[in-house]
């Protein structure tokens, strides 16, 4: 009988245990990192940065056409998201370029943690340096940082 209710209480240690590294994972799932996401993927999936970006470059005039477009084409290089602080609050800075361009153009764009608000900084050789979004000077030099 002593083995019998060892692998019982065995068992339910275990159970518990799974269920509560199951609820972990909910939580861990619940919250979206700032780091380590790709631009395409993040515009095609979430709604509030799309617009936000949309928002941002929408009759923008002389804008690069790959930034143009980089909302209907993931026609561009883009760098894994990462976290940054600004001011205190959680921020992704996204980082992207025209292929085969990288050097001559690229933008650097930071996101609220909520995804609805976005500054942008625009490197361009022929266009120059364009900042949209009214960033804060905080965001202003992360957005510049290299």
């Amino acid at each position: 009988m002593k083995g019998k209710a060892r692998g019982t209480a065995f068992r339910v240690l275990m159970l518990g245990l799974s269920l509560t590294f199951a609820g972990l994972s909910a939580v861990a799932a619940a919250e979206p990192s700032l780091s380590g996401n790709f631009l395409p993927a993040v515009i095609a999936t979430s709604e509030p940065h799309r617009n936000a970006l949309v928002d941002l470059i929408r009759g923008k005039p002389g804008l690069p056409a790959w930034v143009r477009n980089m909302v209907s084409r993931d026609r561009y290089v883009a760098l894994a998201s990462s976290r940054v602080e600004v001011g205190g609050r959680a921020m992704q800075l996204f980082a992207a370029c025209q292929p085969g361009n990288c050097a001559e153009s690229a933008i650097r764009l930071l996101f609220s943690e909520d995804g609805k608000r976005v500054v942008m900084r625009i490197a361009d050789l022929k266009l120059g340096t364009v900042v949209l979004g009214e960033p804060s000077p905080e965001e202003l030099a992360v957005l510049a940082a290299q």
